[in-house]
């Protein structure tokens, strides 16, 4: 049973990716917490109390609770055996045919039964991991039976509880989640895990969702398969938009947004949805579906509007310049997201990649996803040290997202900067086009007609 007193509690966490080490982080400010990872050079940069990758508020969470030995990090699978409660936070990545690869997961599930096999404890293994249906029980539990020797609901407990976690932003979702979702396999893992939770939120506990294990590893896909798709949707209307006299699609977006049936969030128009999540989470759904024999048309068509919109910024900047063939194009914005170094799935990188294909000289800068972007990219494109750098002598700037850096750009200093005349495709609707009204500049967003 977890102990009476918070404190006591031992927590392990298998997986030290943003989800995994955010989670970590967060607990440790009242259990102590064992983070396991394979990656070593992970680990020891984690046991130095430096985050491997750029999360806010996740530094000076490590700087607190790594010195102070309430989070401590190991490469051996070993140490969940004296844990009360064990989180599966692995990846899950997309296989070439777009289904989901549980090879982590079934890794980590045969490490951890082996690991609790001769221990007394009754430890509770929460998959955290997205999962598709089936997988907590069909996958994770035989796994982890054979490998321990013992019963679920005996030896140890299961539960799914998937997280809802928006990168750059895990943290603050985790301190301050707006749901929390299970799905037990047996009653131990119910009051376990309810328990765990009511010790960690206190009175701020969020509202909970119980419900069967299929049940809620298929919320988490339907949450975020949902909001694709509110993105895609908004996207194809700021297609319709670009060929329609006056019309904003912002203002479109705001009509429906005061709808509260509809509400505001997700109807920004922009380049497109990326990260580690939603284009890989889609398409596991979508495969799931037909498995099942539905026919997932909707989200079908979600991921096309999506692939496709990197031609639609392309299609947008010709309009700007006539043609884009030995133009010189900056592009601000290399992450999918700002707060964040993760270029997964960015649609900056497919949008450089068409541009250098249709005979641009194309340049980029991002305050943090440089690196990332060099590994995509390679020397097609030149990098530069910051943003006037990169779009000084251009004659197009396109921002693909929404760093703040961005939104502080100067128009006279950027017309000065492109040689008297600046031209800014705003693909991330940052700019208020009300500053830019002056005759050498033109600033136009998606969704609107090009002047």
């Amino acid at each position: 049973m977890i102990p009476a007193e918070a404190d006591e509690a031992r927590i392990a966490i298998v997986g030290l990716g943003y989800v995994g080490l955010s989670t970590a982080a967060c607990l440790a400010s009242k259990f102590h917490v064992t983070g396991i990872d394979l990656d070593p050079a992970k680990v020891g940069l984690i046991g130095q109390a430096k985050a491997p990758f750029l999360e806010t508020g996740l530094q000076p969470l490590l700087e607190e609770h790594v010195p102070n030995g309430r989070l401590e990090c190991t490469t051996s699978p070993s140490s969940v055996s004296d844990s009360d409660i064990v989180f599966i936070t692995v990846g899950t990545p997309s296989s070439m045919s777009g289904e989901i690869d549980l090879s982590q997961v079934r890794s980590a599930s045969r490490s951890i039964g082996e690991a609790i096999a001769g221990s007394t404890r009754q430890p509770t293994v929460i998959v955290k991991s997205t999962v598709i249906p089936g997988t907590t029980r069909s996958v994770v539990k035989p796994i982890l039976e054979q490998s321990s020797g013992k019963t679920c609901g005996e030896g140890f407990g299961l539960c799914s509880n998937p997280e809802f976690l928006r990168e750059g932003q895990a943290i603050r979702d985790t301190l301050k989640p707006s749901r929390i979702v299970i799905g037990p396999i047996d009653q131990y893992s119910r009051d376990q895990v309810l328990s765990f939770y009511r010790s960690f939120y206190g009175e701020q506990m969020p509202p909970v969702v119980e419900t069967s294990a299929d049940t809620a590893e298929l919320i988490k896909y339907s949450s975020n398969a949902f909001l694709a798709t509110k993105i895609s949707f908004i996207n194809l209307i700021a297609r319709i938009c670009e060929k329609i006299p006056g019309s904003d699609v912002n203002d479109v977006a705001r009509g429906m947004g005061l709808d509260p049936r509809i509400g505001p969030l997700f109807l920004q128009a922009g380049p497109g949805f990326g990260g580690s999540c939603f284009p890989k989470d889609v398409k596991a759904l979508v495969e799931y579906a037909k498995r099942l024999g539905v026919e997932p048309s909707i989200l079908e068509s979600a991921l096309e509007v999506n692939e496709t919109q990197p031609d639609n910024v392309v299609s947008q900047a010709e309009k700007m310049l006539g043609r884009v063939q030995g133009k010189r194009i900056a592009v601000l914005g290399l992450a999918f997201n700002p707060n964040t170094d993760d270029v997964r799935e960015s649609r900056a990188i497919p949008l450089i990649r068409k541009l250098v294909d249709k005979g641009a000289v194309v340049g980029a800068y991002d305050p943090m996803a440089m690196e990332g972007a060099k590994r995509e990219l390679g020397p097609i494109i030149s990098y530069s040290p910051n943003a006037k750098a990169c779009v000084k002598g251009t004659d197009l700037v396109i921002i693909m997202t929404a760093w703040r850096e961005f939104q502080d750009l100067d128009s006279d200093e950027l017309t000065t900067l492109m040689g008297g005349r600046a031209r800014v495709l705003d693909a991330r609707r940052i700019f208020d086009p009300a500053r830019f009204s002056k005759a050498e500049f033109t600033a136009t967003g998606l969704g609107r007609l090009s002047n």
